[in-house]
C-alpha cells in the first residue's frame, strides 16, 4: 500500500512539472513570433560604381637630382671666387681660381719649345729627302716633338686644374673659403646642387614591389607648407631589397622650379598603386562565413535575402564588389547582427 502511494506522488509531481513547463513554455513562443514579426531597424546603402584607387604611405627624404662637394684638387692660394651664396649658376661657370702663375708659364714654355721643334721637324723631313743619312735625325726629332706634346697636355690639365668651373647647372651652397686663403688639396670650397627637380627617395614593403613601375604617379607634403601637395612620379626602382627590413627603395621625380622644396627635407609620400572605376560597397556590409562573404540585400518589400558575394581588392573604409551583386542594389551596413533572412527592416540614418 505504501509503494502504490509513492507510486502515486511522482506521476503527480511528473505531472506538475510538465504542466508548468507548459505554461512557461507558451509565452516564450508567443514572444518569438512577436520578435520574428516585428521590423528591424537598419540602415543601408547602394551599390556604387566609382573610382577605387589604392595608395600605398611612406616617409621619404628629398635628394638633389645632382649633387656635388666642389672640391680643391691641388694645393694653392684663392686668387679668385665667384660664389654667391644660393644664387643659380650656369653650366661652365668659373666658381673659383687658384695661383696658376707657374702653370701658365710652363705651358707657355712648352708651346714655345714645341714651336721650335716642328720647324727643326720640317726642315729635317725635307732634308730626308735627298740624304738618306738623315732619316735617324727625323726620327729623333719626331720622338722630341711627341714628347714635347705629352709634357704640354700636363702642363694643360695643370693649368685647367687652376680654375674650377660648374660641371652642370644649379645652384650654389655655402661659401667654405676665402679669396687670398691658401687651401689644401681635398679642401671644399662649396656645394652645387641642381634643384629644378628634387628627388625623394622612400621605402615601399616588399608587399607592394610587383605593383610599382616607372612613372606612376605620386604625391608628397612637408610640415613647412600644410595640406598643399606637390606631384611627381617615381624615376627609378632599387633592384635589391633591404634584406633586414624586406624594403625596396623608390625614388621620385617631383618638378621644383619655385625651389620651395629642399634636399633633406622630410616629405610624406603617397604612391598610387591603382586608380580606375570599379562597383563597391561599405567593408561593414560583409558578414564573412567561414571562406565566404555575405551581405543582406533588401528588396522592394523592405526584406532581406543574405546573399553571397565575390570580393576584389580594398581600400579603407571599401572593398570592390566582382560578383553577386549590381551597381543600384540596396545592402544593409548597420545593424546586421540582428538580420536573418526573410527579416522586415526599417531604414534609419544613413
Amino acid at each position: 500500500m505504501a509503494k502504490l502511494h509513492s507510486k502515486l506522488i511522482w506521476v503527480i509531481l511528473i505531472a506538475l512539472l510538465v504542466f508548468v513547463g507548459y505554461l512557461y513554455w507558451i509565452p516564450s513562443q508567443k514572444v518569438d513570433a512577436r520578435r520574428d514579426a516585428a521590423v528591424v531597424a537598419v540602415t543601408t546603402a547602394k551599390v556604387e560604381t566609382k573610382p577605387m584607387i589604392r595608395s600605398v604611405n611612406s616617409l621619404g627624404t628629398g635628394i638633389s637630382n645632382h649633387s656635388i662637394q666642389l672640391i680643391s684638387p691641388t694645393s694653392d692660394f684663392v686668387t679668385e671666387l665667384n660664389i654667391r651664396e644660393g644664387k643659380a649658376i650656369r653650366q661652365g661657370e668659373v666658381i673659383a681660381r687658384l695661383h696658376d702663375v707657374e702653370e701658365r708659364a710652363r705651358v707657355t714654355e712648352l708651346e714655345g719649345i714645341l714651336e721650335d721643334q716642328k720647324r727643326q721637324l720640317d726642315r729635317l723631313k725635307n732634308l730626308a729627302t735627298t740624304q738618306a743619312t738623315a732619316q735617324s735625325m727625323l726620327d729623333e726629332q719626331q720622338t722630341r716633338v711627341n714628347t714635347t706634346l705629352a709634357q704640354l697636355d700636363i702642363a694643360k690639365a695643370q693649368l685647367a686644374e687652376m680654375t674650377i668651373r660648374a660641371p652642370f647647372n644649379g645652384h650654389l651652397g655655402l661659401r667654405q673659403v676665402s679669396v687670398g686663403a691658401y687651401i689644401n688639396s681635398g679642401t671644399v670650397i662649396t656645394t652645387l646642387d641642381d634643384l629644378n627637380t628634387l628627388r625623394v627617395a622612400f621605402s615601399v614593403a616588399e608587399h607592394y614591389l610587383a605593383d610599382i613601375s616607372v612613372g606612376m604617379p605620386l604625391t608628397v607634403t612637408n610640415a613647412a607648407y600644410g595640406n598643399i601637395t606637390f606631384n611627381g612620379k617615381v624615376s627609378a626602382i632599387d633592384t635589391r631589397l633591404d634584406p633586414v627590413t624586406r624594403t625596396v627603395t623608390v625614388h621620385g621625380a617631383l618638378p621644383n622650379e619655385d625651389l620651395r622644396l629642399r634636399p633633406g627635407m622630410l616629405l610624406h609620400v603617397k604612391l598610387e598603386l591603382d586608380n580606375r572605376v570599379a562597383m563597391q560597397i561599405s567593408e561593414k556590409a560583409l558578414v564573412p562565413q567561414q571562406q565566404k562573404q555575405f551581405v543582406y540585400k533588401v528588396d522592394a518589400d523592405s526584406k532581406v535575402t543574405q546573399v553571397e558575394v565575390t570580393t576584389g581588392q580594398r581600400v579603407p573604409g571599401w572593398v570592390e564588389i566582382l560578383g553577386g551583386l549590381k551597381e543600384g542594389d540596396e545592402v544593409v551596413v548597420e545593424g546586421i547582427q540582428k538580420l536573418r533572412s526573410g527579416i522586415t527592416i526599417n531604414r534609419v540614418g544613413g
